[in-house]
């Protein structure tokens, strides 16, 4: 079965590159995801984008025909993120701006279907996840039929003004569920996954799940002349405190736009070894 990252998305914003090209621990989003797959025994791997640098991921890169979604003047759809010319045969889909846990892609991969199943956190209050609402996280299509149907379902929706707000993945959800678009509940091809498997949307979520997972020293720096930091939200004034973030970010600060100034590089946590007691006979 073909496996499909999305990835083609312009919304950038407040990141300086693609989301799913952001990096934990030293390895982007989309590279680990293909990773992962390709140790479960997954070979037929694409990842959607019309951007060159998702070349080289460890996938094919491959351009969407009809990905017509731009959110920020909101023409186009959502959905389209789709590629709808893919869908005439069996897929998995899977998002490129999450960080999968190795035993999410293991359910992901070994979870069977006739119909479609939807992964997502449910309820979430395991502790290692950093969100506490439930969040879409793949999607196995055996029906890409039913599935291609409720897309253009979703589709006219939007366009008749029967949308309470534009249809993405929990639309689609309760859409095949036959579910009311304002609601949500658990049925049984929803599969929950619940860990530290965390989409990005925010700055503030890489910072969280590096600090969850470990293994990321951080970056105190302060600012030397005022800027807008959209990032942060706010503007950054040289009266501000120290603040933190990661080496990547801190280089591109300090070093690129000379904003900022380092004042302390906080090392790596270090992993306590774990200690193999032998066995008496």
């Amino acid at each position: 079965m073909k496996y499909v990252i999305l990835s083609d998305s312009d919304n950038i914003e407040p990141f300086i590159k693609p989301r799913q090209l952001l990096e934990i621990n030293g390895e982007a989003l989309t590279k680990r995801t293909v990773r992962l797959l390709k140790e479960n025994g997954i070979k037929d791997i694409i990842i959607t984008s019309h951007d060159l640098r998702f070349d080289n991921l460890g996938a094919t890169r491959y351009e969407p025909l009809y990905n017509d979604y731009k959110p920020r003047s909101n023409e186009g759809y959502w959905l389209s993120a789709f590629p709808i010319e893919l869908l005439n045969k069996p897929l998995v889909f899977l998002f490129g701006d999450v960080y999968y846990s190795e035993e999410a892609i293991k359910t992901i991969v070994n979870s069977n279907t006739t119909s479609i199943l939807f992964f997502c956190s449910y309820k979430n209050t395991d502790s290692r996840y950093i969100k506490h609402h439930d969040e879409p996280l793949g999607f196995k299509v055996i029906d890409y039929i039913k599935f291609k149907e409720h897309i253009e379902r979703m589709k006219q929706f939007k366009d008749s003004g029967k949308a309470p707000r534009e249809p993405i993945a929990w639309e689609l959800y309760r859409s095949i569920n036959n579910q009311p678009l304002t609601e949500h509940k658990m049925t049984e091809n929803y599969i929950a996954i619940n860990d530290e498997t965390c989409d990005v949307d925010r700055v503030e979520d890489i910072e969280l799940i590096k600090a969850k997972i470990g293994g990321i020293g951080m970056v105190k720096v302060q600012c030397i002349v005022n800027y807008n930091d959209l990032q942060l939200n706010k503007l950054v004034t040289t009266e501000d405190e120290p603040f933190f973030v990661t080496k990547e970010r801190a280089d591109y600060l300090a070093n690129e736009r000379k904003l900022v100034k380092i004042i302390e590089v906080i090392p790596e946590p270090k992993k306590t070894p774990v200690k193999k007691t032998s066995k008496k006979k």
